[in-house]
Parts: structure tokens; sequence; C-alpha cells
């Protein structure tokens, strides 16, 4: 399954990802941020 999380700073992202973490039938969780674009083509 794949989650779009958006959280207005890193502290309730944390939060967010360890109630989901918490969550009956989670056995792991993978973490990307996307910051900026760096190229624009």
């Amino acid at each position: 399954m794949i989650v779009v999380v958006e959280a207005p700073s890193i502290q309730e992202l944390d939060a967010v990802l360890d109630r989901i973490g918490a969550l009956e039938g989670v056995e792991r969780t993978m973490s990307s941020i996307i910051l900026s674009t760096r190229i624009d083509r």
C-alpha cells in the first residue's frame, strides 16, 4: 500500500508516521521526503 501524507511540520509528520506504524496489520513502513525540484527541463 502507498500512502501520501502531508504535515505542516517535521514533528507532526513524525507523529503521523508513528500512528501509521501502530495500526493493526502494519508490519513495517518506509518513508521518503520530497523537498523541492532541482532541475527544470
